[in-house]
C-alpha cells in the first residue's frame, strides 16, 4: 500500500514525516508513506523554525500559473514514482491534491482516477489553476469591482455581485486567518490584476467529483475560515464515499494518543472500503 503525501506550506518532507511519527507507528506497516518535498523556499510555518529546513511550499503566490505548475510537480512524481494506491495531505498539501485530482477527472472524465482513496487534513480551499474557470469568474470584471477587489475592504466587498464575492471574501478570510503562516496580508493576494487573484473552486459552479472513498480530518473547533474550507473540500467528494473525523488540534494533526488511533482507525475503514469496492 503505497501513499503519496504532500506537506502544508512552510514545512518539509522531514517535518511532515516527524508530524505524522505517531500515525505511521500506529498503522499497518504494509503502508509505505512516500512524501513529496515542495520546490518553492519559502518562511517557516509557526513552530517549523526549531525543525532542520529548508522550508518548502509547492507555491507562494497561489495565482492560476503557480497551481498548474504545483500540480504537474504532482503529475510528474505520479509518472517517476508511481502507481499510488492513495494520497495523504495536510493543509496546502491537501487541497493542492483535491485540485490534481479534479483536474485528472475533468481531462479523462471516463478513466479510473489515479488513486483509490484520499486523505485530506485541515484542507484550505482548492485554488482553480483553468484558465476557463479564472475567466467564468474574474475575466468580465468592471473598473470598480476591480478597485473594490484591491481595497481589500469586507464593507466593500458586498457591493459585488456573485459569485465574484464570495470569492473575493473566502481569499480574504482565509488569508487573514493563515496570515503568520503565509507571511502576507489579504492585500497581497487580492491588489492584482484580476485574473492573477486567487481564485476558490466553487462547488456550485465546479461540477467535478471525487469518486473515490475520502478522509476528512480537523480540529473540533477549527477557526470558521478554515472549518468552512474543509467542508468546501468534502462538498467535491461523493457523499456516500466520504467520511469525517475531528480532533483537538487546531489547523494540524492529532497528538493525543487516542485521538490518532481513532484517526488510523478512520484512515483502514477509508482504505477498507475502497477495497471492498474492488472486490
Amino acid at each position: 500500500m503505497r501513499i503519496l503525501c504532500l506537506h502544508g506550506f512552510g514545512m518539509n518532507p522531514d517535518i511532515m514525516k516527524r508530524q505524522m511519527s505517531t500515525i505511521r507507528k500506529i498503522c499497518d506497516p504494509s503502508w509505505e508513506f512516500h512524501f513529496l518535498a515542495g520546490n518553492i523556499e519559502c518562511s517557516p510555518a509557526p513552530g517549523a523554525e526549531a525543525m532542520p529546513g529548508p522550508y518548502l511550499c509547492y507555491t507562494s503566490t497561489f495565482d492560476p500559473a503557480s497551481m498548474r505548475a504545483a500540480e504537474a510537480l504532482v503529475h510528474a512524481e505520479f509518472e517517476k514514482e508511481g502507481p499510488f494506491d492513495g494520497v495523504f495531505g495536510f493543509s496546502t498539501g491537501a487541497s493542492i491534491l483535491a485540485a490534481y485530482l479534479l483536474g485528472q477527472r475533468v481531462a479523462q472524465p471516463d478513466k479510473p482516477l489515479p488513486v483509490q482513496f484520499a486523505i485530506f487534513c485541515s484542507a484550505v480551499p482548492i485554488i482553480a489553476s483553468d484558465p476557463t474557470y479564472y475567466q467564468a469568474i474574474y475575466g468580465s470584471l468592471s473598473q470598480e469591482e476591480e478597485r473594490i477587489i484591491r481595497s481589500g475592504q469586507y464593507d466593500q466587498y458586498l457591493k459585488l455581485p456573485e459569485p465574484i464575492q464570495s470569492a473575493v471574501t473566502v481569499i480574504g478570510n482565509v488569508t487573514d486567518m493563515l496570515k503568520p503562516v503565509l507571511r502576507n496580508s489579504r492585500l497581497f493576494f487580492l491588489d492584482r490584476s484580476p485574473l492573477e487573484i486567487p481564485c476558490p473552486l466553487n462547488p456550485d459552479l465546479y461540477t467535478a467529483r471525487l469518486n473515490i472513498p475520502t478522509l476528512h480530518t480537523r480540529a473540533t473547533r477549527e477557526p470558521p475560515a478554515l472549518k468552512e474550507s474543509s467542508l468546501a473540500v468534502e462538498s467535491f467528494c461523493v457523499p456516500t464515499l466520504r467520511r469525517t473525523f475531528e480532533h483537538s488540534v487546531a489547523h494540524g494533526l492529532p497528538k493525543k494518543l487516542e485521538e490518532i488511533q481513532n484517526m488510523v482507525a478512520a484512515m483502514e475503514e477509508v482504505i477498507g472500503s475502497d477495497r471492498r469496492a474492488r472486490l
